[in-house]
């Protein structure tokens, strides 16, 4: 296996420096999510000054893994008891993506001019990976799709949590925050965590999950804690050095852009964004009347982030996490199925290389 260029390696410690020290800034001023959001905030900036940082997919991979973990102790033996309070928002997700999308799919062909592909893969809320992947197979202009996809999550992550802050009266200071010193029985505990990490990347590789590096730690953490082999917590410390991961990761995203790509990118994002969070909040107050469900966990389970910067919030936020990550791994479910089916049924152009 080959090893990382030395260059690399630098720049991307060089990244996790400046988001350590962005995450330090917002934690000193009580930032909701601060090691994230001061992450993404202070490598975002290096990136727009040029500053030599990168966060590639495979140095991140063990941030990920790290984060799915915890995102599967979120998971208990009692947390499907309440899975009867999930039915209407589970069933009223797909219309929810479809108007979401049909929104933004509009904005992005009336306002930006995008082509029917770009404007299509831009506008449907997926994942990244898969947009890019599945609009570049359809004649999408696959650079812009990821550059749009990438400034929504860095826009969705760094407002939400303020929303969900203002609109939760009774949420305070986030309780993973700041990272602390555990005894003796938090260190015990670490073997349980790095096993779930290493066996999670194994099962997520060989069945194929998308995002395995996230997804395998999560579900085998979700499973040893559902099972009650075990209710191991990991150290503040160490979530707190994955969350300085998870940010400069969303922040170096912007590496080797130009001021002009990346002011134009950020605007229309900004527009789409917009458009998302506000039929998420709709939705998400409609939805908390009629079922008695909190309007901000909804707010998290129905928001157009990633699975695990959402669930990261909800986790900071004190809030069901496990409610958010069932969510979106049913939205990306939804979106890899039918974004394709759609695209076809409406006819839109596809690029045949043949």
């Amino acid at each position: 296996m080959a090893a990382f260029p030395a260059g690399t390696i630098a720049r991307f410690l060089a990244a996790l420096a400046l988001g350590a020290a962005g995450g330090a800034l917002f934690w000193s001023v009580g930032a909701p999510l601060p090691w994230v959001l001061g992450s993404m905030f202070a490598c975002a900036a290096g990136s727009i000054a040029r500053l030599p940082i990168e966060a590639s997919a495979a140095t991140r991979r063990p941030m990920a893994a790290v984060i799915g973990v915890v995102l599967g102790s979120a998971f208990h033996p009692g947390l499907f008891t309440q899975a009867s309070e999930w039915i209407v928002p589970i069933a009223l997700l797909p219309v929810f993506l479809g108007i979401a999308a049909f929104a933004c799919i509009l904005y992005f062909r009336r306002v930006a001019g995008f082509d029917a592909p770009t404007a299509y893969f831009s506008g449907v809320p997926g994942g990244i990976a898969e947009m890019v992947v599945l609009g570049s197979e359809r004649g999408a202009d696959e650079r812009m799709v990821g550059l749009i996809h990438g400034a929504r999550i860095f826009l969705v992550v760094f407002i939400l949590p303020f929303l969900i802050r203002a609109f939760e009266a009774e949420v305070h200071a986030p309780v993973m925050a700041a990272p602390q010193v555990v005894g003796a029985a938090g260190w015990s505990l670490l073997p349980w965590a790095m096993g779930c990490a290493v066996v999670g990347a194994v099962v997520g590789r060989v069945l194929r999950f998308p995002a395995w590096h996230l997804m395998g730690p999560l579900f085998v953490s979700a499973v040893v804690h559902l099972s009650g082999l075990s209710d191991f917590h990991i150290p503040a410390w160490a979530i707190a050095a994955a969350q300085v991961g998870l940010g400069a990761t969303i922040g170096c995203r912007f590496v080797g852009l130009d001021l002009a790509t990346l002011v134009r990118t950020l605007v229309l994002a900004a527009g789409s964004t917009a458009i998302l969070l506000a039929v998420t909040f709709c939705w998400a107050f409609a939805i908390g009347w009629a079922t008695g469900l909190n309007p901000a966990l909804v707010a998290l389970a129905y928001s157009p982030g990633g699975v695990a910067e959402m669930s990261m919030v909800a986790l900071s936020l004190s809030l069901e996490a496990g409610f958010v990550i069932v969510h979106h791994l049913v939205r990306v479910m939804l979106v890899i199925v039918a974004a394709p089916l759609a695209f076809r049924i409406m006819g839109a152009p596809a690029d045949d290389p043949a």
